[in-house]
């Protein structure tokens, strides 16, 4: 009877626990998986790099918003970004931009932020403070400014500060 008892509990006990274990996903379902990550994410690591972001912003403002001698060398400073990988060319690459839009493109706040703006970006030393000023100056740029592609980039632009902020 002891036995009996014993086996039945021992039974109960073992039911117990497997039904507490999760379903393993097949590893058919985990490579699914991964691609779909891999596909959501590829333009966030794309872009995961300063001079991707900087070419990406730029790409997506309208020509009307620069000056003319940018517009002139629009194309050269566009080359010159495959170049920017650390915080402080990033910083001087981004105060290239800015100094590149007309006044009327910012924000009407932006004049009271863009001295400490310049110095900010200027010296940036992190790519977290690099990212900080390229989602400033985004930011106080006149929405009317940008293009319509700029809806569609726009996330992945962000994931990338986000991601250089960390």
């Amino acid at each position: 009877m002891k036995k009996s008892i014993l086996i039945i509990l021992a039974i109960l006990v073992v039911c117990a626990v497997q039904a507490q274990l999760p379903k393993l996903p097949s590893k058919a379902d985990m490579t699914k998986a991964q691609q779909s990550v891999k596909s959501e994410t590829a333009g966030v690591t794309d872009q995961a790099n300063p001079g991707g972001l900087i070419s990406t912003l730029t790409n997506n403002i309208s020509d009307t918003a620069f000056t003319d001698s940018f517009k002139k060398n629009k194309s050269g400073f566009l080359s010159s970004l495959s170049n920017v990988k650390d915080a402080s060319s990033a910083g001087k690459a981004l105060q290239t931009l800015q100094g590149g839009l007309l006044p009327s493109a910012m924000s009407k706040g932006w004049a009271t932020i863009r001295d400490k703006w310049i110095k900010d970006a200027g010296t940036a030393s992190t790519l977290k403070s690099f990212a900080g000023s390229a989602g400033t100056l985004e930011s106080n740029i006149s929405d009317k400014f940008f293009k319509s592609s700029w809806v569609k980039a726009h996330p992945a632009w962000e994931a990338g500060l986000k991601a250089l902020s960390k």
